[in-house]
């Protein structure tokens, strides 16, 4: 039976911990799968905002024929490619699916679109992970996350544009395909590719710079780096420039589309940075006084 002097001497013990330290996080009341709904829970705010923009764009889909989005910003066709075109020389996907696609499966299609649905998992998998394993940055993550998130939305409404796919099909480039569900042929799940390309035709398809598939493969590098292994660092650049390759090769995004998903991603990296910086300062000053 606990007395009142028994939590009083527990009281005093607490506050005889030496100034600085914190205390260890008491044991959570729920079990791991509600914990699990718990860490993902905020992420439901990306699909929100994710569908808001592609209820924005929506008159620019594929077959709608508008000019313009419903907040008047135009579909940029060309410029993506030009961009690439004044960096690399050519449009590199419509470079290398002349070298490389022959109307069939390869070992190479099965990789890059291993990789490709890989983007769909990695968020909510490393939310889990460091919810569980490095709960003292969860909250960086989340920012970074979010950020880099809002970010890439925001730049789908003020630039809408067309991907590589979508330029070629309305004969603007030179002739590609869009092959991210390919490889699952080779595989002989064909179902699994079917699923793919259904899901993309529910996507918005405009929503293409910056890429956040690129975006996403980045920031999993850059906020786990300084908490892994060297072989852990290579195996997330390793991922992450595989991930550029894949989209560029199928279609799915031009060059500037990964730099600018690149971008974002250094930019939410360095929003979480800002707001811990922030957040520990009055802890600080406040530990001071």
């Amino acid at each position: 039976m606990t007395t009142p002097a028994t939590s009083r001497s527990r009281v005093g013990a607490a506050s005889a911990a030496p100034q600085g330290e914190v205390a260890a996080p008491q044991e959570s009341r729920h079990g791991p799968i509600a914990q699990l709904l718990i860490a993902w829970s905020p992420l439901s705010a990306i699909l929100v905002a994710y569908w808001v923009a592609q209820w924005v764009t929506a008159p620019l889909g594929v077959g709608n024929g508008a000019d313009t989005n419903r907040l008047g910003a135009s579909l940029h066709v060309l410029g993506p490619a030009r961009a690439d075109e004044t960096l690399l020389g050519t449009v590199p996907s419509v470079w290398l699916q002349a070298r490389l696609v022959d109307g069939s499966a390869h070992w190479y299609d099965v990789v890059a679109a291993l990789v490709y649905v890989t983007h769909f998992v990695t968020i909510p998998l490393i939310t889990a992970v460091v919810w569980f394993r490095l709960r003292d940055r969860f909250g960086q993550w989340l920012t970074a996350v979010l950020a880099m998130s809002f970010l890439g939305i925001a730049g789908y409404l003020a630039y809408p544009a067309a991907p590589p796919w979508l330029a070629a099909r309305r004969g603007d480039i030179g002739t590609l395909e869009r092959i991210s569900h390919l490889g699952w042929e080779h595989l002989g799940l064909d179902a699994v590719g079917r699923l793919v390309q259904l899901g993309q035709s529910g996507s918005n398809p405009v929503a293409a710079m910056p890429s956040l598939h690129a975006g996403a493969a980045l920031l999993a590098a850059l906020f786990l780096w300084p908490s892994v292994s060297v072989v852990s660092r290579a195996l997330l650049a390793a991922y992450a420039l595989a991930m550029a390759l894949t989209l560029v090769y199928t279609g799915e995004h031009y060059v500037v589309d990964v730099l600018a998903g690149w971008l974002v991603a250094i930019l939410g990296i360095a929003v979480s940075q800002l707001v811990v910086r922030l957040t520990r300062e009055p802890r600080a000053s406040g530990g001071a006084t």
